[in-house]
């Protein structure tokens, strides 16, 4: 046989194999009846459903910095789509400043030249030489395959050998990269993996915020030893409605603080409320009483109050240190709280109220207060499944705040938000006091049907970003009738 019968003999099996010939005949025959304005964008179109699905190419990690100004891990994503790799995505993982012992490990590189210890460089080696590897030739927009395999490359329930924030920031960045390569809005994309493809809802509704307006403990430095005093809009209201609400009560509050403390009262802590100097939770829930009236509306009515305790900061000897010098044993500080809600009845949640061992004090909280308020679990169950369990059958808590990067994977995540609205529970999905401008948990709070997001003050660009985000959806959601009634 010549050498050009050998070559014309390969390319027919070519055409052949691949079907080349009858499938761009019937495309044309399509195109030839429809006669489009754009031939070419047609074509295109007709042809890309039949292209390879694409593949994960690389991760490549590097170091970028956070809302702290600390090193955190952020991550691109390559995709081989259309027999080329490319850029799909990037994203970044979070970090918390008070946080639970059961956490997915931060990878940190110890080196005090650098950062101050803080560096990340090591978990950023993982991500290219582990996790990179790792997920070589997935399929990107199969996010639950993807995070088996960064969670399998670990081997290690709380992350310890790659790190959690490398995994965090890796499962981020897959996410978007799915959502792009499907061309979706990420939300749409994070519910088709949530209800795993099946009875994804029709309908989505936008979470209430829980709006950190106050700040103490680790997030101000001062005397307060509750860490956040949070307001949340009535729940029946648009969420543009929402955000409009907490932010005039924001700024009110900030004037009155000026006006009775001086104009340091006004400095932001790490998620953007104000960190005044007061002394205790009375004082602090009574301004902000003060400035809800100030706005104009009604405490009860259009504005609820919240705190975030962070009890494991200041839990020490059996004993709370609820103000400076005052100790508090568990059913005191449970007594404390009580009292707080009798005489602030706005307040509907109390989140972290003790320590994150203190299993009986959570028990008898449930007991006292689990039918009147939402009392919130997020350093006892740091979003893992194996605690949840335990805390829903032991009755700990009546909901989760859900943080991606306290387990690892946004999977992972879903898993524990699952369990809890499978146990009636309520589900908040939370930002990091260290953050970064994407707003994934914007979209994943849509995903999963969240009804609550805490995300910070509206100040401070990392944290508006997000409620920006929902804004965007919101109307997305209403111009194509997708929004939940």
């Amino acid at each position: 046989m010549s050498d050009t019968a050998s070559t014309a003999g390969k390319i027919q099996e070519y055409l052949d194999d691949n079907k080349l010939q009858p499938t761009l005949q019937v495309i044309i025959n399509d195109l030839c009846k429809q006669l489009p304005s754009d031939a070419f964008g047609y074509l295109v179109n007709q042809l890309l459903p039949k292209c390879a699905p694409p593949q994960i190419d690389k991760l490549v990690g590097r170091e970028v910095l956070d809302s702290r100004a600390n090193p955190t891990v952020e991550v691109d994503v390559y995709a081989i789509v259309r027999d080329k790799s490319r850029l799909i995505a990037r994203s970044a993982a979070p970090s918390g400043a008070s946080t639970g012992s059961n956490e997915a490990m931060e990878l940190r590189d110890g080196d005090n030249d650098r950062y101050m210890g803080k560096g990340v460089k090591r978990a950023v080696d993982n991500v290219n030489t582990i996790l990179s590897p790792a997920v070589a030739r997935a399929n990107p927009t199969d996010l639950a395959a993807v995070d088996d395999l960064l969670c399998k490359a670990d081997g290690t329930e709380l992350k310890t050998k790659v790190g959690g924030n490398a995994i965090t920031a890796a499962s981020f960045a897959v996410a978007e990269a799915g959502a792009i390569l499907l061309d979706l809005p990420l939300y749409k994309h994070l519910a088709n993996v949530f209800y795993r493809g099946r009875d994804t809802p029709k309908t989505y509704r936008l979470p209430t915020p829980m709006v950190n307006i106050l700040n103490g403990g680790k997030h101000a430095g001062g005397n307060l030893k509750i860490q956040e005093f949070m307001i949340m809009p009535n729940a029946d209201l648009p969420f543009t409605e929402k955000l409009r609400y907490v932010t005039q009560v924001y700024h009110h509050l900030g004037k009155l603080l000026v006006s009775k403390y001086g104009v340091s009262a006004k400095n932001l802590g790490d998620e953007g409320g104000y960190a005044p100097p007061l002394d205790n939770a009375d004082e602090a829930l009574g301004m902000i009483e003060q400035a809800i009236s100030a706005a104009g509306f009604t405490a009860g009515k259009d504005i609820f109050l919240a705190l975030d305790c962070a009890s494991s900061e200041f839990y020490k000897d059996g004993k709370y240190e609820i103000a400076p010098k005052k100790f508090l044993t568990g059913d005191e500080l449970l007594n404390y709280y009580e009292k707080l809600v009798n005489d602030h009845p706005a307040l509907r949640s109390i989140e972290d109220a003790f320590d994150e061992k203190d299993y009986e004090m959570w028990k008898k909280s449930m007991e006292r207060l689990g039918d009147k308020i939402m009392l919130v679990g997020d350093d006892v169950f740091t979003t893992n499944t194996n605690l949840l369990s335990r805390g829903i059958n032991e009755k700990w808590a009546n909901a989760l705040l859900l943080k991606v990067n306290q387990i690892g994977t946004i999977s992972e995540a879903m898993n524990a938000a699952r369990m809890m609205f499978e146990a009636s529970g309520q589900v908040i999905v939370s930002h990091r006091s260290g953050e970064t401008t994407n707003s994934v948990i914007s979209d994943l709070a849509v995903a999963t049907g969240a009804r609550f997001i805490k995300t910070g003050a509206p100040a401070r660009g990392e944290r508006v970003c997000k409620y920006n985000r929902l804004l965007q959806i919101e109307e997305e959601l209403i111009n194509e009738g997708l929004l939940e009634k």
